[in-house]
């Protein structure tokens, strides 16, 4: 415990002296009177006379203790606040404990007959003693720094943690939450202690440091931008922690502004910064809340395209969802596809000149119910030619968080995509040609495919795979080395292969030996085992999760997918233990199994291109003459055939179109041929007037790694004296701007309960920052007690000198 005005304790001690010396010299003096014998009327007289010396004395007691809680008030003392409830304890049991000794002080004298009484009180005397030493020896080990109480210019080492997350973009009043964060911090970096170590940071990933002086640490707090790839909260405070702790500063402070959204605090594990705050608890943690309680905001979901790249016979048709929190009301969304300008994108004037013309823009207005949401179409019908295109996705009118109110989009025109689809004689690639490439009759369109049917005996005859965008081969028959060696290159150098197993690689009932050398258990992902057969039952495909990037159509007809009417009888089973480690090292992965738990389609990448197996065939015929049918794929009028082809398909030549649209700081990767690309670009970030970057091919691929915003990211180069334009969109995660705000459970559950003080204004902040640096103070609780003193001083006094 420490106190304010230490003096006063001296001048208070002489002032006690006043109520004693008044008790001293107002004692009435006695009077001899000569009276007969009056033995019971003196027995009476001396028991009266003792009383009223008691009374005398509770008197005294109570006009000390007046004077005393009025010196101890204006002292000021203070004690830590965690030991403040120990303090307060203490006292209670100590008033307690005089309150008792005064009650056993008045029996013992009027009535010593009552020992049951007289002995029930010194066992309660007793027992506070006893609480009150126990709390006593509490207080004198609890660490308390009573050194740094009371003073608030003692230099501190404070960490300043400023919540840099996307959702801190959101504007109310016309200002953005971290607009308010940056302005409390900056208050408070001012009014800290001369001489304080001062770090700001952000939960953006970087080391924090200690700046060297106020101006250095505001200057910095000045430079903080939003950071699309934030880490949480609780690890930005983990390494400011580290750099507080080893402070030479006796106090230690650490402060966090943010808008407490629950999407700050997840993501990494915060247990090893809870043990830290339970373990060193005179580092004072403050919580200073920014945020909104009931945020109103309209949100666009994910994009949903029917295809990245399409052929110039093509279309695209995008989908998306309109949310919002609040009221029913209605808003417009309106989709904006660019028009390629080859002069653009270029940096004039410190600023990025983009495409301002636009081929096609839609809109559509939507009725929203209270806190739901809308889903919004688009199906684009402008005649596109071979390219790159950018566009998006925006909502109409002003909106509190506006990052979620815009979703970009990029697709790749392109020529119609040339498949060879192989098979071996008694094999018909007649319903996986019509599925691919079907042909209307009275319709001169031509489809986003072009197929090309060999057999198998010709196959290594075709002197160059690399003019196909993806090869099939349908129920193969034995394969020679140099065969599976020239599908092996194809692949590595970006091609895609479908192989869809069946009969024709058994011989006798096992596995043919041409499908289980090295080579083709490296294309077929692993060794082909035995067949598996049925009798009784039949199995159906299983798709593992819909999240792949090849089941990106399937997602839209999720519900209406009725997998259990195509029945497989018949299909291979794939080992891949026993493969060695270099095989192992090429990324595999199970994207559909029967409903046995067997593998069904395995997808698997070798160099810069894609392998899929499929352990049974797709080109069974309703019917088979002489054998048994491994499935019955075509043999019900249902459209699942026609789906998985589509996907399997779709996905084999797209290969390098899944980074056309992909999430903020995802890597983005396209095949660079270098007889149709340039090997050097200049990247031109989505925010206007950053400096671009320079971006060269390797291994015939260009790879971006630096996706840190949402927007268009445009890549630009030069072939033969003609700009040459290639580009991808990045979007934010929906989590990413989710409003939806921690509760104080949660939040005690990360920091500890009661480690932190939480505060919202400047007022509260200054009342907690008082609080932590010079204790907690008893100046309310000794001025109550005073007064009830004075009222107890007042009516004994009023007894003893009543009128007569």
């Amino acid at each position: 415990m420490v106190w304010a005005n230490s003096l006063i304790l001296g001048l208070g001690g002489a002032l006690l002296a006043i109520p004693i010396l008044l008790h001293l010299l107002m004692q009435p003096k006695p009077k001899r009177i000569i009276f007969p014998a009056m033995r019971f009327l003196q027995e009476k007289h001396q028991t009266t006379r003792t009383r009223m010396r008691l009374r005398h004395f509770l008197l005294l007691l109570i006009r000390c203790l007046l004077i005393a809680m009025l010196v101890l008030a204006l002292a000021g003392p203070t004690v830590d606040s965690r030991v403040y409830g120990n303090w307060l304890t203490l006292g209670v049991v100590g008033i307690s404990a005089s309150l008792i000794a005064v009650v056993l002080a008045i029996s013992w004298i009027n009535n010593r007959q009552n020992r049951l009484l007289i002995g029930i009180l010194a066992a309660l005397l007793l027992g506070h003693l006893i609480l009150a030493g126990w709390f006593g020896y509490r207080l004198l080990n609890a660490g308390e720094s009573s050194d740094l109480l009371g003073n608030d210019q003692t230099p501190i080492a404070a960490l300043v943690v400023v919540d840099s997350s996307p959702r801190m973009e959101f504007k109310n009043e016309n200002k953005t939450r971290f607009e308010l964060a940056k302005e409390k911090a900056d208050w408070l970096i001012r009014q800290f202690p001369v001489d304080s170590q001062i770090c700001v940071a952000t939960n953006d990933g970087d080391n924090p440091f200690f700046s060297v002086d106020v101006s250095a640490a505001v200057k910095r707090l000045g430079k903080l931008e939003i950071n699309f790839l934030s880490d949480s909260i609780p690890s930005a405070l983990e390494k400011g922690f580290d750099l507080v702790s080893k402070s030479p500063e006796e106090r230690k402070e650490m402060y966090i502004l943010t808008d407490l959204t629950k999407q700050s605090w997840v993501g990494e594990n915060w247990k090893p910064l809870l043990r830290k705050l339970e373990a060193n608890p005179e580092i004072s943690l403050f919580v200073i809340d920014v945020g909104i309680e009931n945020p109103k905001n309209f949100s666009l979901g994910q994009l949903n395209l029917t295809g990245a790249s399409i052929s110039e016979n093509g279309g695209f048709s995008i989908n998306t969802v309109l949310s919002q929190t609040g009221e029913p009301t209605q808003r417009t969304v309106r989709m904006k596809l660019e028009k390629p300008d080859p002069a653009r994108p270029v940096i004039r004037d410190g600023e990025t000149l983009v495409p301002d013309q636009f081929l096609e823009e839609q809109s559509r207005t939507l009725d929203l119910p209270m806190d739901g949401s809308r889903a919004a179409s688009f199906v684009s019908t402008s005649k596109l030619t071979r390219g790159i295109y950018h566009g998006r996705i925006e909502i109409e009118g002003k909106d509190g968080l506006s990052l979620d109110d815009v979703r970009y989009f990029s697709i790749r025109v392109q020529d119609p995509w040339r498949v060879l689809v192989v098979h071996p004689s008694g094999v018909s690639p007649k319903n996986v040609v019509s599925t691919i490439s079907p042909s209307v009759p009275g319709q001169t369109k031509r489809s986003n495919y072009e197929c090309q049917t060999i057999s198998q005996d010709k196959l290594f005859e075709t002197e160059n795979l690399s003019d196909f965008d993806a090869v099939f081969l349908l129920n193969p028959m034995p394969l020679g080395e140099p065969l599976w060696g020239k599908l092996r290159n194809y692949v590595a150098q970006g091609g895609s292969l479908g192989i869809m197993l069946g009969h024709n690689a058994a011989r006798g009932g096992v596995p043919d030996p041409s499908f289980m050398t090295p080579q083709a258990q490296e294309l077929l992902t692993g060794k082909l085992d035995l067949i598996w057969d049925t009798e009784n039952t039949d199995w159906t495909l299983r798709p593992q999760s819909l999240s792949h990037p090849m089941f990106k159509i399937l997602r839209r007809y999720e519900e209406g997918i009725l997998w259990n009417r195509v029945s497989v009888f018949r299909h291979w089973g794939i080992e891949s233990g026993d493969l060695d480690k270099e095989q192992l090292q090429h990324p595999t992965e199970v994207l559909m199994k029967y409903t046995n738990g067997e593998p069904a389609l395995i997808e698997r990448m070798i160099g810069r291109g894609r392998i899929l197996v499929m352990t049974t065939p797709i080109s069974e015929k309703a019917r088979e003459d002489g054998r048994k049918v491994w499935n019955e794929l075509y043999n019900f009028p249902t459209f699942v055939p026609w789906l998985l082809i589509q996907m399997i398909t779709e996905y084999l030549v797209e290969q390098d179109s899944d980074s056309l649209n992909i999430a903020v700081g995802q890597i983005a990767a396209f095949n660079n041929d270098l007889s149709v690309f340039p090997e050097s670009y200049q990247v031109f970030f989505p925010k206007s007037g950053k400096p671009t970057v320079p971006l060269n091919a390797n291994d015939g691929m260009i790879k971006f790694r630096f996706t840190t915003e949402p927007g268009h990211f445009r890549i630009k180069g030069a072939m033969d004296g003609q700009p040459i334009l290639r580009g991808f969109s990045a979007n934010l995660p929906e989590p990413t701007t989710s409003l939806v705000r921690i509760l104080p459970d949660e939040l005690d559950e990360i920091l500890g309960n009661g480690r932190y003080r939480l505060a919202k204004e400047a007022e509260e902040i200054q009342r907690e920052q008082g609080t932590a640096r010079r204790g907690q103070e008893f100046y309310s609780l000794l001025i109550l007690m005073m007064l009830v003193l004075f009222a107890m001083e007042f009516l004994m006094s009023n007894r003893f000198y009543a009128s007569r």
